[in-house]
């Protein structure tokens, strides 16, 4: 059985990363840091390959039935960037 932690590493690739690397097409598992801030919760997803990186700041909404109403409102966004070096 999987401990809560590892079903919410698992939810955030399936949810956000999807089945490979936004950049490089890598089909390696992310690598998943979580942190939790005084308001809220804060994961940060990286490509082992390129290290594009992902951070999601508002995790608990991942598990709200209606996320996918929200999604089509304007005011959600999803900011994605890479610097490279």
């Amino acid at each position: 059985m999987m401990n809560p932690t590892q079903f919410q590493k698992g939810k955030l690739i399936q949810e956000v990363w999807g089945e490979s690397c936004l950049e490089c097409d890598c089909t390696e598992m992310p690598n998943v840091h979580l942190y939790s801030l005084k308001k809220e919760d804060v994961a940060v997803l990286t490509c082992p390959t390129c290290d594009f990186t992902i951070v999601v700041v508002e995790i608990e909404t991942l598990y709200r039935s209606d996320l996918k109403d929200q999604l089509n409102e304007d005011k959600n966004k999803i900011i994605a960037t890479n610097s490279a070096v």
